[in-house]
């Protein structure tokens, strides 16, 4: 394994070892992980990511991700229910199989993307419902299907955010998927270092300095031709940019065509935290025994926090589509 040295950031000294070593002895005795895109829009693409790392150890993978095609996709503000995905294979409230083509008022769904890529069923997450019933949703699945590890995949980084960061805009799926999975054995992988543009280097930097205790490892995106040819033809920016990254970009990136971020190798890198270490300093607590995303949303409403969702009803109502 190569471990590269960056000396710039005060906490990648523990790269070296105990990071890695950590992760490594992890897998080393897990036989199947469901691997979760926790954010919606393209953070199943990441989950790929994690994915092909942790096979590399042997482990089984299913992949999983929050329904919620944004609205430059689909016109319908907000998260994906179930009973609005056509070809959905339902497993129960909050839970159902892709096979490739289910699409939403038309829209083919990323997840739907990734399995027709894989060629592999990929398990949806309906948010609708809230925390409480996507959890109990997830503890009903379990009991079927034996995992030894769930993976919260989140692109860029957003999932760790405290609340107060001036460019904090889509904390709402995240914090019901994190909210939904507290009660399990989950780590959660920040895939990109800032690729969603929402949290700056200088956030990510000190949440994970500051939680270093939680830290588990640190992997490195990789790419091939057929996974580039996929990414690229997915709308996703979040997690187009670290394999971008990867691939030895470094300098600017036009994000979405409206806000320019930096872009180096770093945003190649993948974190890995103990979920449960880390998770009363999240917003998801604020969302726990939620029963619909309407709850949730008001419940960070309450904080002071405007959400993904907000920003969706507004750009509805401003194209006349309310």
């Amino acid at each position: 394994m190569i471990v590269i040295k960056i000396r710039s950031l005060p906490f990648y000294a523990f790269l070296e070892s105990f990071f890695i070593v950590k992760l490594i002895d992890l897998l080393k005795s897990v036989n199947s992980a469901l691997v979760v895109g926790i954010g919606g829009g393209g953070d199943v693409v990441s989950a790929i990511y994690v994915k092909n790392f942790i096979e590399k150890f042997e482990v089984e993978c299913v992949l999983g991700g929050v329904v919620w095609e944004r609205i430059r996709r689909d016109k319908k503000p907000g998260p994906a229910a179930l009973e609005e995905i056509s070809g959905v294979e339902r497993v129960n409230d909050c839970l159902g199989w892709l096979k490739g083509g289910e699409t939403i008022n038309g829209v083919e769904l990323i997840c739907s993307k990734v399995a027709g890529f894989l060629g592999e069923k990929v398990l949806a997450l309906d948010i609708t419902k809230g925390a409480e019933i996507l959890r109990k949703s997830l503890a009903e699945f379990l009991k079927e299907h034996e995992f030894d590890l769930i993976f919260a995949v989140d692109a860029g980084g957003d999932s760790i955010a405290r609340g107060c960061e001036k460019n904090l805009t889509s904390p709402l799926a995240d914090s019901v998927a994190i909210a939904s999975l507290r009660d399990f054995k989950v780590i959660l992988a920040i895939v990109g270092f800032g690729s969603d543009g929402e949290l700056s280097r200088f956030e990510i930097e000190k949440y994970l300095s500051e939680d270093h205790d939680a830290l588990l490892g640190v992997s490195l995106v990789e790419w091939n031709e057929n996974l580039e040819n996929f990414v690229f033809s997915v709308e996703t920016e979040s997690s187009k940019i670290p394999l971008l990254a990867s691939k030895g970009y470094f300098g600017k990136y036009r994000f979405w065509g409206e806000l320019d971020i930096d872009v180096s190798v770093l945003n190649a890198l993948v974190f890995y935290l103990d979920l449960k270490r880390v998770y009363n300093k999240l917003l998801a607590k604020n969302v726990e025994n939620t029963f619909s995303i309407w709850e949730a949303n008001e419940k960070l409403h309450k904080i002071g926090i405007k959400t993904e969702l907000d920003l969706e009803l507004e750009i509805a109502k401003r194209e006349g589509l309310l």
